[in-house]
Order: structure tokens, then sequence, then C-alpha cells
């Protein structure tokens, strides 16, 4: 143990020892006031009142009460001699993961298929999520939220299972719609800051851009998951 690491977890208890030091001091006063007969007694009687041999009293029960009632305040500052690590930086951003539902998401040119990789992309983003609160959206002809912000990541990730592109009602790629509401609900909790995070297989830069300059001070990032293979040109016949 190095007397340098010594600390109190709740030094605001050691406030107490000032109203303990006044009780003490009052209660040693009163013990003396008590054997002070001359203060209530007429002189002439005294020499019949008391004793020719003085009694002594015992100290013990205050004594004891007050090393006692001591302990127990330091006690409660709890003194201890090892700290806790506390993290340099904390990332408190928030994110709000936007995925996209329409039927194109069920091509399966990436195996097992789009949708697939892309469900167990945002499951390992949401492991990795140690805190900042996330929010999960999903979008096809219309955008839902599935879960609003939060910092229980695991209630994220039990849902993704669940999605699919036959859950949504009205079919169609919306991305626009899915930014709108993810800014919403940035607003909705408060912060003018955030990241979204888009996955999908398709955008339309030219219907997005409007959305895209909405975003303002919040940060937008794309994950693709388009067919990679470059398709060929076809050239026609002369």
């Amino acid at each position: 143990m190095n007397l340098v690491d010594f600390h109190f977890i709740r030094p605001y208890w050691l406030l107490a020892i000032l109203p303990y030091v006044v009780i003490l001091a009052l209660m040693f006063r009163n013990k003396l006031a008590q054997g002070n007969w001359s203060a209530v007694c007429d002189a002439e009687l005294l020499p019949y009142l008391l004793q020719d041999k003085p009694v002594k009293q015992s100290r013990w029960p205050i004594t004891t009460g007050a090393i006692a009632a001591l302990l127990v305040i330091i006690a409660l500052a709890g003194p201890t001699w090892e700290r806790l690590p506390s993290p340099v930086f904390r990332n408190a951003s928030a994110l709000v993961i936007v995925l996209d539902l329409s039927r194109s998401m069920d091509a399966a040119d990436i195996k097992p298929s789009r949708l697939i990789m892309a469900r167990y992309k945002i499951a390992d983003i949401l492991k990795q999520r140690k805190d900042g609160q996330t929010a999960l959206l999903v979008y096809a002809g219309d955008a839902f939220t599935v879960t609003p912000l939060t910092d229980d990541t695991e209630t994220i990730a039990s849902q993704l299972s669940a999605l699919n592109t036959d859950i949504m009602p009205s079919q169609g790629s919306n991305a626009e719609l899915a930014l709108d509401k993810a800014i919403e609900l940035f607003k909705q909790a408060g912060l003018q800051r955030g990241h979204i995070l888009l996955v999908t297989d398709e955008v339309d830069a030219d219907k997005s851009l409007a959305a895209v300059k909405a975003l303002d001070k919040y940060s937008l990032s794309i994950c693709n998951y388009s067919d990679p293979t470059p398709k060929k040109r076809q050239s026609r016949p002369k």
C-alpha cells in the first residue's frame, strides 16, 4: 500500500467531524457540570451534602462512544488505497443506423444475400460500440423507427433477425425520407451532433442530394452492398 494512493471515496462525510466535536465538547461540559454542587446549593449546606472522600466517575462510556462515533464517520467517508481506472476519452457521439429493406437487398450476388450480410455488419458495429446512444431505422417506400436512440445495443441486436423485406408495407427505396427521419431522431433527443450510417445497395445521388445538404452538423457514411462485379458494357454492332 502506497500512502500516495490513499484517498476517501466519499470525503464529504468528513464534514460530520465538525458537529461531532461540538457534541463531544458539550457532553464533557455537561458531565463536569453535574459534579459542581456549589452552583446550585448554598455554601453553608455543602459540608453536610458532600462526602469527604471524592468519588471518581468513570469516563470510559463517553470515551468509548466518542472513539466509536469517530470510526463510523471515517468508515462512511470510505478510506481506500485503490483507484478505479477512469477512461481518458469517452465516445458520447450518437449513431443512427439506417437499413435498406427494399426488394433488391434480397439479391444473392453477395452470399448468402445482401440483406443478411448487411445485418452481420450492423451486428459487428453494435458489438464494438461501448458507449454512445444508437438507433435503428429501416426503409423502403417509407421509413420506420425500429429502436429510438438508446444505450442498450443488445436490444437493437436482438431485433436484427426479424428484419426482412417482407415486413415493409410499401416497396421502393426512399433513402432521403429515411435520412430526414434520422435527423428527426437526433433533434427529438436534443442532440446537435451525430452520425448516420446508411446501409443500402443503391443510392440515387440526385434524389438524395437535398437530404444530404439538410444534414447540417450531422455526418453521413454509406455502406454499399451492391453487386461487386463490374458490369461489362455492350458495344453496338457496326
